[in-house]
């Protein structure tokens, strides 16, 4: 079932119908891997045409990348480039919400290279340090 919604956002009026979906159901315009959810095709503007949907774009890593699971702001950085560290071993701390996580290295490895510095502001999916 669909709502109707009135929303303003920085001082603009937006028409907005809601599909309401129930535990166990997922339509399938939600459901279909590989699109970017910030483009729903339910949101409209007077005289705005609806924003195309488009593949969501997979940030750069390559393979010993540890990356950012959420996005958030770098508090501590643990390690060092030339560092050896541990399946498990803490490797920083971010903080997103005002909840601290900590991202563990994921195997064993040499810190190659560290991409971010504390207070460095970074999104899901970002590669963040780099292990070899």
């Amino acid at each position: 079932m669909s709502r109707q919604f009135k929303v303003t956002v920085n001082g603009r009026e937006y028409d907005v119908a809601v599909l309401e979906v129930t535990p166990g159901s997922v339509p399938t315009s939600l459901a279909t891997p590989g699109y970017a959810a910030d483009a729903p095709p339910a949101v409209t503007a007077p005289g705005v045409a609806a924003p195309a949907r488009t593949l969501a774009a997979a940030p750069a890593q390559a393979a010993g990348d540890e990356v950012a699971q959420m996005g958030g702001v770098v508090v501590e950085v643990d390690v060092k480039v030339g560092q050896t560290v541990a399946a498990g071993d803490r490797l920083l701390v971010m903080e997103a919400m005002k909840m601290k996580t900590h991202l563990m290295a994921s195997r064993a490895g040499q810190v190659t290279r560290v991409l971010v510095a504390a207070g460095d502001a970074v999104e899901g999916g970002q590669p963040l340090i780099t292990l070899q």
